[in-house]
């Protein structure tokens, strides 16, 4: 099941990629811009709540951070990061690597950069939201950390004749 809908989630993200291109200048790309600049805000600043009203009712968070690597629903998802606000850890920058949407669907890709207690780490976002009554949600959102010690160095990409 839960397989399944990150499944669903990469495929919607590569049919909305062939649906719709981003206009720099559209009110839906600023709204999404938005959105990621609301998260990063609220998180810094120690409001874990403004973090989750960002969330739909029943999204979906899943990140190697917790031990079932999912966590369910707004009030789960604002209890996860409230324990980041606790810990005093702090989102430096988010990079928009890349975006696209529906009208009604959306994905966003980013990169962040944060000092974990001390500690710089970076990491990899992929949020899908979904728009509902004139307002964007977040619906699902995964987090990745790469572990440069295990991690692939470079990869090969073959030619083509």
């Amino acid at each position: 099941m839960k397989r399944a809908l990150f499944l669903s989630i990469i495929l919607l993200a590569a049919g909305l990629n062939a649906q719709s291109p981003v206009s720099s200048t559209s009110s839906t790309e600023m709204a999404l811009r938005g959105i990621i600049m609301q998260w990063q805000n609220g998180y810094n600043s120690g409001n874990a709540a403004l973090v989750a009203a960002l969330y739909a009712n029943d999204a979906y968070y899943l990140t190697q951070h917790y031990i079932t690597g999912i966590v369910q629903g707004r009030p789960a998802i604002q209890a996860y990061v409230q324990r980041g606000v606790d810990a005093h850890y702090q989102i430096d920058s988010i990079k928009i690597i890349s975006m696209d949407y529906s009208d009604d669907f959306a994905y966003v890709i980013t990169r962040y950069d944060a000092n974990n207690g001390g500690q710089k780490a970076f990491g990899v976002n992929v949020v899908v939201l979904k728009k509902t009554a004139a307002k964007w949600l977040i619906v699902a959102h995964e987090a990745a950390v790469p572990d440069p010690a295990t991690a692939v160095q470079s990869l090969s990409i073959p030619a083509h004749p």
